[in-house]
């Protein structure tokens, strides 16, 4: 019993030290009526992981939400479109729309290489 007890308690302790603080982002799809499908969780996935410390810098000030909100739209059967929003008290602010295909596993800024992307963003 002591055992038991003893081996709970380490495992308890334990696991802790090895998790990952989750990254708390709100997400959005308005053409799947409110539950994301697969594959709009996954154009999610590839933005957050790819974009996730780059959007929430630019929004740590935010004392409403410090986090990023995605919207995703489908373009075609791997291709989605999401807006990376800024959420205030009183409106939202689209930060950046990113091109992602699921199926090749690539995400690309739209206006990475516009007058908009290189004077205001930088």
């Amino acid at each position: 019993m002591k055992k038991i007890l003893f081996l709970s308690l380490f495992c308890s302790l334990f696991s802790p030290l090895s998790a990952e603080q989750y990254q708390r982002h709100k997400y959005t799809c308005p053409e799947s009526q409110g539950e994301c499908s697969m594959g709009e969780r996954a154009a999610i996935k590839l933005v957050n992981d790819t974009y996730w410390e780059t959007l929430s810098e630019r929004i740590k000030e935010n004392k409403h939400y410090k986090y990023p909100w995605y919207w995703v739209y489908k373009k075609g059967e791997c291709k989605y479109s999401v807006g990376a929003k800024e959420d205030m008290s009183s409106h939202t602010v689209t930060m950046e729309w990113i091109d992602v295909d699921i199926c090749k596993k690539t995400t690309k800024l739209k206006y990475q290489d516009s007058y908009r992307f290189g004077e205001i963003n930088r």
